[in-house]
């Protein structure tokens, strides 16, 4: 470009002294001014075409850099392809192992609903049964009006049962016959109705035949009523026989029998029915020892089984006694703890003359004899009958 402009200028030299001289100073200015604005922007497009070679080689190392790297991506392609025939493999058993597991779920609902219809036939067999317990509970109510009759019979059952108490020492043959005499005297025990015509159920034990129930009777042996008293403050300063039902609630009377105060007891026109007695001290000793004592083997043996009368477990009932957790009236005229808490009821016997003899049987089977202020003459305690 530059020798060009060289030339142009040299025939513009000639030109001029060939010709008549003429003044060209403008034009050539003008030619001036063009090559050098030609001369800069060749410069710049030099510097763009150095600038665009670096950045090529840059590109191409760049490239060759992706290229590196789409290799590496390759081989990772092939890694992932191998291990993707093998996965397929693995699914490929999972599968046939869940259609397996799927047969054995089948199998299981089937047999479920053979359960269903066993537990559809079981529910008929139930209802049956139902009907035959009831039966079954309609022929012991007969035969217990059965029993009833055999109370004429109790002097003769009296004398056999202590015929069969004097014999000492037993065989095993013996004391197995006499074991299958005892029971079926018991089968026979009468049941007890006092004044009010309420029946009571009986219960042999030892030497002994007690009420398995605790007393309900509103009247003396002769007809004359007792006095229910329910008002705390009058009862503390009672001097006769009265009765109360804990908490005053008549269905704890009917449940766990009435509270009596021991004035109930010396009163001259008895409490018992005719050929029953409050037992003494010494009788209810004698109970006692006959079960193991006063000790909680004792006590299990004379509480009802379950929870369904007393806070707590622990009843075996094996002497038939059937304690229930009836609890007591102070001789402050308050009732105290809860239903189902104790048991208490009163002996015949006083230890001094305020305080009679008492015996109290708690949830922890603690079983005792008792003569505390707290049950004096006028508490309120249940009262177990027993023979005379």
């Amino acid at each position: 470009m530059r020798r060009f402009l060289g030339f142009l200028l040299s025939l513009l030299l000639l030109s001029s002294a060939c010709q008549k001289q003429t003044d060209y100073s403008a034009d050539i200015n003008a030619l001036r001014a063009s090559r050098d604005s030609l001369a800069a922007a060749l410069k710049i497009t030099n510097a763009n075409l150095l600038a665009t070679n670096n950045a090529l080689a840059s590109l191409s190392s760049s490239v060759t850099a992706i290229q590196t790297q789409l290799g590496v991506i390759s081989g990772q392609i092939t890694t992932l392809n191998t291990q993707l025939t093998a996965t397929n493999a693995i699914v490929a058993g999972h599968t046939t192992t869940i259609a397996t597991i799927q047969a054995q779920i089948k199998t299981i609902q089937d047999q479920i609903a053979t359960l269903n219809s066993q537990q559809t036939t079981t529910s008929s067999l139930v209802s049956g049964l139902s009907t035959t317990v009831s039966s079954i509970q309609a022929q012991i109510t007969s035969v217990l009006a059965s029993i009833a009759t055999l109370k004429t019979n109790d002097t003769v059952i009296q004398t056999a049962l202590n015929s069969l108490i004097v014999s000492v020492s037993l065989s095993n043959n013996q004391l197995t016959s006499l074991v299958t005499e005892l029971n079926s005297l018991l089968a026979k025990v009468p049941t007890l109705t006092d004044i009010d015509g309420n029946v009571y159920k009986t219960v042999i034990i030892g030497t002994q035949i007690w009420m398995a129930e605790n007393l309900r009777t509103t009247k003396y042996r002769n007809g004359d009523p007792i006095p229910n008293i329910t008002n705390g403050t009058t009862w503390p300063s009672l001097v006769s026989g009265a009765y109360c039902d804990f908490n005053n609630n008549a269905i704890n009377g009917i449940t766990y029998g009435h509270l009596y105060n021991f004035y109930t007891i010396t009163d001259s026109r008895q409490l018992c029915p005719s050929g029953w007695h409050v037992p003494s001290y010494l009788e209810w000793c004698t109970l006692i020892n006959n079960l193991g004592g006063f000790t909680p083997v004792a006590a299990a043996k004379l509480r009802e089984v379950g929870t369904a009368h007393w806070s707590l477990p622990g009843g075996t009932n094996t002497s038939e006694f059937t304690a229930l957790g009836g609890s007591w009236r102070g001789g402050d005229g308050l009732f105290y703890y809860y239903i189902g808490q104790s048991a208490w009821w009163w002996t015949s016997t006083e230890q001094q003359i305020y305080n009679p003899y008492s015996i109290g049987l708690g949830t922890d089977n603690n079983l005792f004899a008792n003569w505390d202020p707290y049950h004096a003459k006028a508490a309120g305690s249940s009262i177990r009958c027993i023979k005379d």
